[in-house]
């Protein structure tokens, strides 16, 4: 495994980390994600599947159902997975929720609470633990199987790792949707990626308030 740790100052910062690690990703890919409540598992499961092409729009977290499946632009379904509640002793329990479809060959799954899954889970896995190192930032550290580092799109998290864990920093700006209101932001918006500084606003109380999801 490649072990690593960046530490961000900012949402738009963990943003940009996810849509970097988004690229490295593939079909039949693992990522297990760990930290406290409030760490902000949720926002980068959240970051990381509108990277992958899912609408932002149908994203929300799976705490009560356990699993949410997104459809992605790419044709890979992404799977959202909750595992905080799930009975991972429990065999009848994982083939109701249909496990094996879950973790699969043609999907790419997000597991919230991951480590409370890895025994079940044959595939390579990639691990990611979130800290919260202040109000807004974030440390974060990687376990990437080895043959990982190879993959095509891998150049700007080595780069980060080159640098020393140094923050990653946004890539040129693009039309992108507001994650606050879904309303379309143009590349050159003062406010970008949000739609005015009250959905700025919105965004960072429900961040500060731990809404965003465990």
């Amino acid at each position: 495994m490649i072990e690593f740790r960046i530490q961000t100052q900012s949402p738009e910062e963990t943003s940009a980390l996810a849509r970097a690690f988004a690229a490295v990703l593939r079909a039949g890919d693992v990522v297990l994600l760990d930290g406290e409540l409030g760490a902000g598992k949720t926002f980068l499961t959240r970051a990381l599947a509108e990277a992958l092409g899912v609408d932002p729009g149908v994203i929300s977290s799976p705490t009560f159902v356990i699993v949410n499946e997104y459809p992605s632009a790419s044709g890979v379904p992404v799977m959202h997975v909750d595992a905080y509640r799930l009975d991972v002793d429990d065999p009848d329990s994982l083939e109701t929720l249909g496990w094996d479809r879950v973790v699969a060959p043609g999907t790419i799954a997000i597991v919230e609470w991951g480590q409370r899954v890895a025994s079940l889970i044959e595939a390579p896995l990639a691990s990611v633990r979130i800290e919260a190192t202040g109000a807004q930032e974030r440390r974060l550290a990687f376990a990437l199987p080895d043959a990982w580092w190879e993959r095509e799109g891998i150049n700007l998290l080595r780069d980060a790792v080159e640098r020393g864990g140094e923050p990653v920093m946004l890539p040129d700006r693009y039309d992108t949707t507001c994650p606050t209101t879904g309303v379309p932001v143009p590349a050159d918006s003062p406010t970008w990626p949000f739609a005015d500084e009250r959905a700025r606003m919105a965004d960072l109380y429900r961040w500060l308030h731990g809404s965003h999801g465990p």
